[in-house]
Order: C-alpha cells, then structure tokens, then sequence
C-alpha cells in the first residue's frame, strides 16, 4: 500500500471519527468510555477527555512534520511503535488527556478536533513520505507514522461508539490496514498467528486491543 493511499484511508477515519463528535448532544460528553486505566483507582476517561486524547494523538503527527531530522536514524517502525512498557507509557497518555481539555468547554471540540484532523492530513499530504521526525519514542520516517495513526483512530474510535452504544464507524480499508498491522506486531511480539477464533478483522482488533472482548490467548491484548 502506498503513502498516499494510506494518508487518504487516515482522513476518511478521522472524518468519521468527527462526524461521531459531532453527533454528541450535551450530556454525551460526560459518558464514561470503557477504556480501563491501568491505576484500577482512577476514573474512565470521558468522551470529554476521550476527545483531548484524540487531539494530541493526531496531532504528533504535524509535529513530526514540523520539526524533521534530516540525517537521522528512525529507530521505530510502524510496528514497533507499540512495543512499550505500559507501566510507564499508560499513566503519561492517560494524564495528557486532561490536560489537552483543560479550559476548554465539550462544544469547543468538535472544532478543535476538525482544525487538528484536517491540518494533519494536510501537511500530511504535503510532506516527503521519507521525512524523518519525532515519532514520540523515537525518529521514525513519516510513512511509517500514519499507519499508526490509523490504528489510533480505529481503535480509539471503537472507544467512541462503545460509549455511545452505536455500531462501530470504521472503515473496511481503515479495520484491514489496523488488522494487518496487528498480526504483525503479535508476529514481533511473540508467536504469529492470530486465534482462529478471531478471523474476523473487527474481532480480532477487540481482542487485541481490550475492546469489549477477552481472550483467553495468553497474548492477549497487545495494546490497551
């Protein structure tokens, strides 16, 4: 799959992802999502705070963009990307969430979101696929960024539809691309080959991710 195309599976998942905002009435955006925070003791995100999470996660990718690192060594791929120790990593995205909302009202973001979403794919369009930036752990080249991105929005878009007990809004290109990239990371991680119970893409990234659906494959979940 080229750039381009993955850049264009990219928008139309943030597209939809925005329409779900967009949909919210007043009182949706204090619904609990059932992501779990890795402290037991802590509250569920909102979609208030859902939607600061999407603001910062989409945009690290203009931030890649805007301050590239021509020279350097990418030290993660698409993959790898999501190999971390979540006991570090969980509680910093967890925290950011809040305070990307912080002084802002839930019917700023919509738009918020709108400006970063459409940037994003943009300046995304516009840059050297081999650009090479910040890729938050490490360099990584712009092309292997936004199929992470990708998977963000999927994964974090199922979190959206959860809360609102709606049908997921994914697209068939952005559920294949986040499959795929998912039996990759679990080939990398620790013995490929996804339960044959879980061939079906959009089960499978439930599994893999946490979302609404335990496994008992001891690999399970490779994100949360």
């Amino acid at each position: 799959m080229g750039y381009e195309q993955t850049v264009d599976i990219l928008e139309a998942e943030l597209n939809r992802v925005l329409e779900g905002f967009g949909r919210l009435t007043a009182e949706d955006w204090s619904a609990p999502t059932r992501l779990e925070p890795l402290d037991p003791s802590l509250p569920h995100w909102t979609i208030f705070e859902l939607a600061g999470h999407f603001d910062i996660s989409i945009g690290l990718t203009r931030m890649l963009i805007a301050d590239p690192s021509p020279g350097g060594q990418p030290g993660r791929d698409r993959v790898s990307f999501f190999i971390f120790p979540r006991i570090e990593v969980a509680p910093v995205v967890y925290d950011y969430a809040y305070t990307m909302v912080e002084g802002k009202a839930p019917t700023d973001m919509p738009g918020v979101l709108a400006e970063t979403f459409g940037k994003t794919v943009e300046e995304s369009r516009a840059t050297a696929p081999d650009t090479i930036g910040s890729g938050y752990y490490a360099l990584m080249r712009l092309d292997e960024f936004v199929p992470t991105r990708v998977v963000e929005a999927v994964v974090h878009g199922l979190d959206l539809t959860d809360a609102m007990g709606v049908e997921p809004a994914a697209t068939p290109e952005g559920i294949a691309l986040t499959a795929q990239l998912l039996d990759e990371l679990l080939a990398r991680r620790t013995v490929a080959g996804r339960p044959a119970d879980l061939a079906d893409d959009l089960t499978w990234i439930r599994a893999a991710s946490g979302r609404g659906l335990d496994h008992p494959d001891p690999r399970l979940p490779l994100i949360g």
